[in-house]
């Protein structure tokens, strides 16, 4: 998400508003930095609210008309409900987003960590200095968050002028991932050290690898158990349950197809959007 003219409009709007409150702009910057939210925090929660006021007053034109057009006792609390419900909506999504962006983003970068490593140790082998190797890194598409990571410290080196242990430090204040913050914070103790990053970036393949196996293997295991419940609930057992119903209808005279409908029609579709949640939300993947 990046900074707009709408976005910026606004933040023109309220800035006045949050000149009165002592509010942080360390933590808040730092978080819109581990979402990948090319905003600061006076401009990005002035367009929340600017979203919560354009949701209320559209939500609410909108259910005075539906109450003018059917004027009755339900719809007048219906109206309520949905000016309630529409601007509350707005603003928990957008409030949570930042979070909600810098886990996900933390989850991507420690998927690709172990093979950015192994790269990086490739490079350092060949004699590489680390401010090479980052520009390198940020350059390879194929690792992701990663690279975002990477084109931040290279930013900061060539066009900042910072020397490269500034910038890995400010690269581990606004990173999402602690795998990535660890691995950093390693590379500035063994510069400061004065001893060989070769064997550093040996021993963080090897332990990276290692996890990412052990955690391969469980996500796999994880992944058969879905398939088996998946195949149990909603397709042997419906199966089942109609045969059963079906026998039981023709030997009693009369088939209850209110039963089925409900089946087919509301707890099927509620299964299969269950687990398409379950998978959607990160279970069974690699982190």
């Amino acid at each position: 998400m990046k900074s707009t003219t709408y976005s910026r409009f606004c933040r023109k709007l309220f800035e006045n508003i949050f000149k009165k409150f002592n509010i942080s702009e360390t933590t808040k910057n730092n978080l819109l930095e581990k979402a990948d939210i090319a905003m600061v925090y006076q401009e990005y929660y002035s367009m929340v609210l600017m979203n919560i006021i354009l949701g209320f007053i559209s939500a609410f034109t909108s259910a005075i008309i539906f109450y003018l057009l059917i004027p009755h006792p339900i719809t007048a609390l219906l109206m309520l409900i949905i000016s309630s419900v529409v601007p509350i909506s707005i603003g928990i999504y957008y409030i949570s987003l930042p979070s909600s962006k810098a886990k996900s983003r933390a989850k991507k970068i420690d998927r690709y960590l172990p093979y950015a490593t192994n790269f990086i140790n490739t490079m350092s082998v060949a004699g590489i200095s680390p401010a090479e190797i980052f520009e390198a890194l940020s350059k390879a598409e194929l690792y992701g968050e990663i690279q975002k990571e990477a084109q931040k410290i290279v930013t900061e080196i060539k066009m900042m002028g910072v020397d490269t242990i500034t910038a890995l430090k400010n690269a581990i204040e606004i990173s999402p991932s602690e795998k990535f913050k660890e691995f950093l914070q390693g590379i500035i103790a063994v510069i400061q050290s004065g001893s060989e990053l070769g064997p550093y970036f040996e021993r963080c393949v090897e332990r990276y690898m290692t996890r990412d196996l052990v955690e391969r293997k469980r996500n796999l295991e994880t992944l058969a158990i879905m398939a088996e419940a998946f195949v149990v609930t909603v397709i042997a057992f419906p199966l089942f349950l109609v045969i059963t119903i079906s026998i039981m209808g023709l030997t009693s005279g009369h088939i209850d197809y209110v039963f089925m409908y409900l089946i087919a029609l509301m707890i099927l579709p509620l299964a299969y959007f269950g687990f398409y949640m379950l998978m959607s939300s990160g279970m069974g993947e690699a982190v």
